[in-house]
């Protein structure tokens, strides 16, 4: 069944631009198959990226608005229709003629696969609570591919040399001619021995085994920004695998982890904390000593505070990523009823019972309660 790109990213025909790209970003984070764990989250994070290729480019919208999937095998922004008015795919005509998978650049020119770029490098960063606040740094152990040490990326054993294909004669791609009903095409594809390289090597590299690259392990220091949070990664350019020869490296992506606090929780860039009081401090009032990311506080606690209160510590919580302001911290108060009292103790509370008011309040209750009790 034929899936509808805008249920994929859960938006109403119409959606504006910025608020598809909203819902992509959204439902990207939640698929994203290095953090999530939702089940088959990776073909959806697919599915997700492939609705947003289509509906975020105006005239790939326009198309699959007016005739849904079928639009993506047009050509251009009216489509191509030709034998008898149905949508018309020459890759279904060049499969017939036996030029399996080879796309329109192979066929009609160009053809000639570059050098692959090296695979990124995703790492999982545990970071204490302190650190995520604060920043800092720290030096990681990676398993990457490097270039050979031996032949430097050659490929070919030192003293040995490099020689031309043989096969493309240096360019790196095959041509060929075929006879079809259409008439004579010539093709080209990535040539099978060099694979697009142009050079050919006879005497391997005994090392890397002729790719010109092997594993190593390798020690990098990454900057960890003040204010970074779980699901957050970091960027180091070129620190991934080396990709073949003449092409760049990849990435090394640190996808963070933030451990709990044993006191704090945290909210955005917001902290939360629970704090015991006594009786006598909330009846009475003081300025109580706090724990904050920065040291000692004081927190003023009125009298007549009630167990629950939560209270507002301006910019007391964590620096905003990349600026100079924080969150706020917010004090929850509990109230701690004494389970061991002295002789002294108990008989102050016996005296203060008597003059509260708080019993004979309570037995107003039952008489807005007249008719249940009697």
């Amino acid at each position: 069944m034929a899936k509808d790109y805008y249920d994929t990213l859960g938006i109403q025909r119409g959606t504006s631009q910025e608020e598809i790209k909203k819902a992509y970003k959204k439902l990207a984070k939640k698929y994203h198959p290095d953090i999530s764990k939702e089940e088959n989250a990776e073909q959806k994070f697919k599915d997700v990226q492939h609705a947003y290729s289509v509906l975020s480019d105006d005239a790939k919208r326009r198309n699959y608005d007016q005739f849904g999937e079928q639009a993506e095998r047009f050509g251009g922004q009216g489509g191509f229709q030709g034998f008898g008015g149905e949508g018309f795919d020459f890759s279904d005509i060049f499969e017939q003629f036996g030029f399996g998978n080879q796309g329109f650049s192979d066929i009609f020119g160009g053809g000639r696969r570059g050098p692959r770029r090296g695979e990124d490098i995703i790492f999982k960063l545990s970071l204490n609570f302190e650190d995520a606040a604060f920043g800092t740094k720290k030096e990681i152990t990676v398993d990457r591919i490097e270039e050979c040490d031996n032949c430097h990326g050659s490929g070919a054993r030192p003293g040995t040399k490099i020689i031309t294909c043989d096969v493309c004669h240096g360019s790196g791609v095959e041509k060929q001619l075929r006879r079809t009903f259409l008439g004579t095409i010539a093709t080209q594809s990535t040539c099978r021995k060099c694979r697009g390289l142009g050079e050919s090597v006879d005497d391997p590299c005994p090392v890397c085994s002729g790719s010109g690259r092997e594993h190593k392990k390798k020690k990098i220091s990454i900057t960890i920004p003040a204010g970074i949070d779980s699901g957050n990664h970091l960027r180091l350019r070129d620190q991934g695998n080396e990709g073949e020869k003449g092409a760049i490296k990849g990435d090394l992506i640190a996808v963070i982890f933030v451990e709990p606090h044993e006191v704090f929780k945290r909210d955005g860039f917001d902290i939360f904390m629970e704090l015991p009081i006594s009786f006598s401090e909330a009846a009475l009032g003081d300025d109580i000593e706090v724990p904050t990311l920065k040291g000692k506080a004081k927190l003023k606690v009125p009298s007549g505070t009630q167990s629950g209160t939560l209270f507002k510590m301006k910019e007391k919580g964590i620096q905003k990523l990349q600026r100079k302001d924080f969150g706020d911290q917010y004090v929850r108060v509990v109230v701690k009823t004494p389970e061991k009292m002295s002789k002294k103790m108990k008989e102050l509370l016996e005296k203060l019972q008597e003059e509260e008011e708080t019993a004979k309040n309570r037995k107003g209750i039952f008489g807005k309660l007249k008719g249940i009790f009697d």
